[in-house]
């Protein structure tokens, strides 16, 4: 009996742990931002990126609508930060650096190619850090 209190005492607290680390790892996840391309794009202007869930909406200047859910943490080229995938167009990802990164960059990648450099985020909005 003891031995299964202990056991479930350490569960507990692994499972505490890495739910800290979890949302510790995501706080620094931008709520909203806007870029402009800097590619030759069919439906330029500012686009305005705003976080929903567990999904990021891009609204285009035309009024078209994308989105994209998160996948996971990662880092490129050196930045941390978040990984999507377009919904409509599920061969498609976005890195979006963490709001605290030195460079607030979005890269884009497609197949097996490597990251391309998509533009800055201007205009960043953040949750505040509690720890």
């Amino acid at each position: 009996m003891i031995v299964r209190q202990q056991f479930r005492i350490v569960a507990v607290l692994t499972l505490a742990t890495l739910f800290s680390i979890g949302e510790q790892a995501y706080a620094a996840q931008p709520t909203r931002f806007t870029f402009t391309p800097t590619f030759r794009d069919p439906d330029p202007g500012k686009r305005m990126w705003e976080k929903q869930g567990n999904n990021y909406v891009e609204r285009l200047p035309s009024g078209r609508v994308n989105t994209f859910r998160v996948q996971k943490q990662g880092t490129v080229n050196g930045l941390r930060g978040t990984i999507v995938q377009k919904i409509e167009e599920p061969n498609f990802f976005v890195f979006i650096a963490d709001s605290e990164s030195r460079r607030k960059e979005l890269w884009w990648w497609r197949d097996n190619a490597p990251w391309h450099f998509m533009g800055v985020m201007k205009d960043v909005s953040a949750p505040g850090r509690f720890d």
